[in-house]
């Protein structure tokens, strides 16, 4: 029936009154019609030119949402994308896919299926997870301790087009099953995202060809390479060895039959060789059930390095997959960035724009699906609110997916599909203002009580939100002791010491070094701080950093270095500081009439530590504030004292104390002005009355959980790559890190950094600044500048276990190799590693052994123990004694390839297709 949504064309509409109550309940209410004009419904035009605007109170309710689909579990529901002609289908246990019925998101853990054959799903082994044939497709289901499923769906870069299309249909039944997963993505071969790659801590391995394939195919197998590279997860591309696949900043495996060799280039960071040890180690105890040697070849060691080269093919073949994935190749942090919104019933033809950068957190109505577009190189992540509508859940994909084909994006982007509350770090970083949901929609309230005295404020604005101590949100502070305190001012290239009397006193133009040591017992903690004024010229703030690091580099690199802005001193240099600042200002101070006015504006700037800001502002009516104190002092020598309704008893009581230091004749002898009854003398001295500001409002960044960046210095430019949950032993001793907690940035320099990279860190800084994709403005952020061995404690308490030797460095890296070596020595890759099994057994031929009815003495699992060593041969085309070195997954191949290996049938003899949002316009 033509125009008739969901039946067949010339098919008999089904009866209402044969509709069971499952179907009925499953169904999606109406949707209201578009209000958008029919030359935009009909429009090819993908995306509209309009900006986003909010709905309206008329806007049509959902009553099916994201929370209330959370209760109904393994039910197929009946999902109709508008303008899609869908054959109804009722929901049954029969239809589902018979590799999933034992699916539950009740016990946690991490589960991964390979699509073989057209459509058969085989769970793989415990040892097989991490390997990745390249022909081949995955899905990979986490379900964590909270009941969260993590759903991706994996494509091998030789993988065919029809097992695209059903591991896709797969993945989507399996997001039905377990009601929707927090994360569902598809990833691609040598391009996977963050949220793939940690399901897998111990890296992935490329494996070649298909996991099953013909006997000419499969019975060819020679020595293979890996290419290890990444970070904290690595990847290992398979390739033919060759002398194109070495690289001096990467680490290679070369595969061969009784042993495997670790390459590592001379300018391979400690981390990742470790990880190459690592990863044979794995091969090796996963492939080879521990029968191999491990043979570590350092770049550097001449005679080995040229012995290695000449096991080495010079085939290129494989040259270009290895392009993928080469060292320095990282996402651009600049790209550029939007914000779409894709909710609604015309979103193909309609996906207006709804934010550029800055994003803020509000942006994201919980009733709505927004994707944001970051380029064609970094993943493509479509956010779904906890209100949304069931078929902005399930066609998540499916738009993400078009919305690359219309960008003309390459097919193998990432496209993750993400949950309210479920976002990773690398989509929570693109926002200005995101605080994390710790209360779980739960009202807190500012009071504590016994219950809750252990937490602490965490956001400085939004006091509902909150985190507890043991997280590490504690403000930063130095340790007690005797103290010694020296200052310099920076004059040009010069550094003038200042006496001690005059310590805290600065101008706005100039900036200053503050160098102050502190004595616990026999250690010595040093830290140098370096001020800039507010009306410093930028130019001079890079010489003054440099001086700065030089001064440090003398100090043998102990000192721990605190950039300080005009106006944002840390509670910490205060008290360096005797708690009192005084900041006369460059404009005023070298005006040529020396007997005008002066006015000087009192603040507390820290009301635990009671510590005073003095600010010499213009003597204008715009310089009060109802928050402060302010000391006018005239020409005459007269002082007056104006306090601000706002204004705090401290600070009115410091300015008394300031008129004995400004004017010390007028010590005993001052008026003293309220808010509100100034007589037309006080105007007369400042101007005529206008408007000022009641409080000082000054930008203060919340506190976010902590994330490690590692910077990338290449010849022509500078990249950056983060690490997810990281530890100490990311830390490599040769390379510089940043450590963001969005309102602080430590730089950690290592110890063997060589000098010209030491001389880029702050390019480095300065590059992640103007990159960052959250907008923070430069000034917002506070800079510490670390040197390896001399972390303070506020650094160190975000790496879990904390040790002098936990950083990867040559020590580790040597430390490794020893293991290696002491391993081999208690494995004899000489001694037999044939199955001993066939001993004995009776000897059938070949041919028999293919048989449907076998001798009852055979077992159906294992026929390769009833053949002769001749015949073994023939069948599989090694040799008993070699074919026992192959890699477990290839003995696996051949066995299948020979006919020899056992399939099971499936279970369910009733499995229908299940079709996916994909497929639907088909």
């Amino acid at each position: 029936m033509k125009g008739e949504r969901g039946f067949r064309r010339g098919a008999r509409p089904r009866s209402r009154a044969r509709r069971s109550d499952l179907d009925r309940l499953c169904d999606s209410p109406p949707r209201a019609p578009s209000a958008l004009p029919d030359r935009l419904v009909k429009s090819p035009t993908f995306i509209s030119e309009k900006t986003y605007k909010p709905y309206s109170s008329k806007r049509p309710s959902t009553s099916r949402t994201y929370l209330s689909s959370l209760s109904n579990n393994h039910v197929d529901i009946d999902v109709r994308d508008p303008g899609v002609k869908v054959k109804p289908e009722k929901s049954s246990l029969m239809d589902q896919e018979p590799a999933f019925v034992d699916v539950t998101k009740d016990v946690p853990g991490l589960t991964v299926w390979r699509l073989e054959g057209k459509s058969r799903l085989i769970q793989t082994d415990e040892r097989d997870i991490g390997f990745f044939h390249e022909g081949a497709t995955y899905i990979a289901l986490q379900i964590n301790e909270d009941g969260d499923a993590s759903l991706h769906y994996w494509i091998g870069a030789f993988a065919n087009e029809d097992h695209k299309t059903v591991i896709e249909e797969k993945a989507h039944e399996l997001d039905r099953i377990v009601t929707h997963a927090a994360i569902f993505s598809r990833e691609s071969q040598y391009h996977e995202s963050s949220c793939f790659m940690r399901l897998f801590p111990d890296g992935i391995v490329y494996i070649e060809s298909k996991p099953k394939t013909t006997v000419s195919r499969a019975s060819v197998y020679a020595k293979r390479m890996y290419r290890i590279t990444g970070r904290k997860y690595i990847r290992a591309a398979c390739s033919e060895p060759s002398l194109e696949v070495l690289d001096s900043e990467a680490a290679c495996i070369l595969d061969g039959f009784p042993r495997m060799y670790v390459w590592i280039g001379r300018h391979c960071n400690y981390a990742l060789r470790n990880k190459a040890i690592h990863v044979a180690k794995r091969i090796r105890n996963l492939q080879r059930e521990g029968i191999s040697h491990i043979i570590v070849v350092d770049e550097k060691d001449e005679v080995m390095n040229e012995a290695f080269k000449k096991k080495l093919h010079n085939n290129t073949q494989f040259s270009e997959q290895t392009q993928c994935c080469r060292p320095g190749d990282v996402d651009p942090e600049n790209a550029d960035r939007r914000m779409h919104r894709v909710s609604g019933d015309h979103v193909m033809y309609n996906m207006p724009e709804a934010a550029k950068p800055p994003f803020y957190q509000r942006y994201l109505v919980q009733r709505d699906c927004y994707l944001m577009d970051r380029g064609a190189r970094l993943p493509l992540y479509v956010w779904v609110g906890s209100q949304a509508h069931e078929n902005e859940i399930l066609y998540a994909i499916k738009r993400g997916k078009t919305f690359c084909q219309h960008k003309q994006y390459p097919e193998v982007i990432p496209i993750c599909r993400i949950a309210d509350d479920s976002e990773p770090n690398d989509f929570k970083k693109n926002f200005y203002d995101w605080r994390e949901k710790d209360t779980k929609h739960r009202q807190l309230k500012k009071l504590y009580s016994i219950g809750n005295i252990e937490r602490a404020l965490f956001s400085r604005r939004d006091q509902r939100t909150v985190a507890k101590k043991n997280e590490l949100w504690s403000s930063d502070t130095l340790p007690d002791g005797e103290d010694e305190t020296e200052i310099w001012k920076i004059d040009g290239d010069k550094m003038i010491k200042m006496d001690n009397d005059q310590h805290g006193i600065f101008n706005n133009g100039n900036s200053y070094i503050v160098l102050h040591r502190i004595r616990t017992g026999s250690f010595t903690q040093q830290v140098l701080y370096y001020w800039l004024g507010s009306k410093l010229e930028n130019d001079n703030q890079d010489s003054v950093l440099d001086l700065v690091l030089s001064m440090n580099k003398t100090l043998n690199n102990q000192c721990i270095v605190i950039r300080v802005f005009d106006g944002r001193e840390p509670p910490h240099l205060m008290s360096v500081l005797g708690n009192c600042l005084i900041i006369y200002d460059k404009e005023l101070e070298d005006s040529p009439d020396v007997q005008s006015s002066r006015m000087f504006c009192i603040r507390e700037h820290d009301p635990e530590n009671c510590s005073m800001r003095v600010q010499q502002v213009p003597v204008t009516p715009s310089s009060l504030n109802s928050s402060a104190a302010f000391v006018l002092h005239t020409p005459s020598q007269e002082c007056l004292l104006w306090y601000g309704q706002k204004s705090r008893g401290s600070e009115r009581e410091y300015a008394k104390q300031m008129i004995g230091y400004i004017s010390p004749l007028s010590k005993f002898d001052y008026s003293i002005i309220t808010e509100g009854k100034e007589s037309k003398y006080f105007w007369n001295l400042i101007g005529q009355k206008q408007k000022y500001p009641l409080d000082f409002h000054i930008e203060i960044l919340d506190r976010r959980l902590p994330r490690l960046i590692v910077c990338c210095l290449n010849k022509d430019h500078v990249s950056f790559n983060s690490i997810e949950n990281f530890q100490q032993e990311d830390l490599c001793e040769n390379e510089i890190f940043l450590l963001d907690l969005y309102d602080q940035i430590y730089v950690w320099t290592g110890s063997e950094v060589v000098e010209s990279m030491q001389r880029q860190t702050p390019v480095c800084l300065k590059r992640y600044i103007a990159t960052d994709p959250a907008g923070r403005a430069d000034e917002t952020i506070s800079v510490w500048f670390l040197t390896q061995n001399n972390e303070p404690d506020s650094f160190t308490k975000f790496f879990p276990y904390w040790t002098s030797d936990g950083i990867s460095g040559e020590k580790s890296y040597e430390l490794s190799r020893k293991l290696i070596r002491q391993e081999n020595m208690k494995i004899d890759i000489d001694k037999e590693m044939v199955d001993r099994t066939y001993v004995g057994r009776t000897k059938y031929s070949y041919k028999d052994l293919l048989k449907r009815e076998l001798p009852e003495d055979v077992d159906p699992q294992h026929k390769e123990h009833n053949l002769s060593e001749k015949q073994f041969k023939e069948a599989v085309k090694y040799p008993r004694d070699q074919f026992y070195r192959l890699p477990l997954w290839k003995q696996e191949q051949l066995f299948k390839s020979a006919r020899l290996g056992h399939t099971g049938a499936s279970e369910n003899p009733y499995r229908l297709r299940i079709e996916s949002p994909e497929n639907h316009n088909q």
